[in-house]
């Protein structure tokens, strides 16, 4: 399984220490790739060309780099023969030690759908509760993990822990060809075939100060896209509403 760390930071940061002093992550340390892009520092007019142009809501420099620096692994693992991929952005932490070589054939062992991602933190995070799906018969580490509804994938957020096969790593590269947010999944349900977006929750994620709702990207927005609205059909979402609460009459959250 390759393993990728998406960071900005260079060695000796104090951030990369502390990742790395986890028994999870400093007995692979040298397994790890690092990729990590600053949105900042993308040319004005291909930040135009990659986070404005034709986008209904603009990326921020900082969403920006996300994307990037997440497909900038996924081209890299596709240069490989590995079956998986893992990711951990620089602010995962581990819920207990796991042995990432036991994780793999675990998640092999479960024999999902191919075409698979399979977000191992985010889901337990207040701004994930809207998420429903259904519970598969086995667990990952004595942890549930929810087959999510493709109506929902717009629910689900947060990219600091996750895995993919081949089949989904090339399916983002695609999907990205016009850069969207990394973990902004809901048009992943208009594909044919749809791939398929599991949930458990191995790994934490740091509190987000100030009440934020995600992260330092949300402030970043705020600040370049202060008033900033989508319009959305009224006919749409009335629809979109009733499907929704039928949905939830039959599925489960994590």
């Amino acid at each position: 399984m390759k393993k990728y760390l998406i960071s900005i930071e260079k060695e000796p940061s104090r951030r990369l220490q502390q990742f790395f002093a986890q028994d999870t992550f400093k007995n692979f340390k040298s397994d790890f790739v690092v990729k990590g892009v600053k949105g900042v520092d993308v040319p004005t007019k291909d930040y135009f060309q990659l986070a404005v142009l034709g986008k209904k809501k603009a990326l921020t420099p900082g969403e920006l780099g996300c994307t990037l620096s997440h497909l900038a692994a996924y081209q890299d693992f596709l240069k490989g023969s590995e079956e998986y991929a893992i990711f951990f952005e620089d602010d995962a932490i581990q819920n207990q030690f796991y042995d990432l070589n036991e994780l793999e054939n675990n998640v092999k062992d479960l024999q999902l759908a191919s075409g698979f991602l399979l977000s191992l933190g985010g889901i337990q995070l207040p701004y994930s509760r809207k998420v429903k799906g259904r519970f598969l018969v086995n667990k990952l580490f004595d942890q549930p993990i929810l087959d999510i509804h493709p109506f929902f994938y717009k629910n689900l957020s947060s990219t600091y822990a996750y895995m993919v096969d081949r089949q989904m790593a090339q399916i983002l590269v695609d999907y990205h060809q016009s850069p969207r947010g990394c973990d902004h999944w809901e048009e992943l349900a208009y594909l044919k075939p749809i791939p398929h977006l599991y949930a458990t929750y191995l790994f934490e994620h740091p509190p987000i100060e100030g009440g934020g709702s995600h992260s330092y990207i949300d402030a970043e927005r705020q600040n370049f896209f202060p008033h900033h609205k989508v319009k959305v059909n009224l006919i749409e979402k009335i629809w979109y509403s009733f499907i929704k609460r039928i949905l939830k009459l039959v599925l489960k959250s994590f």
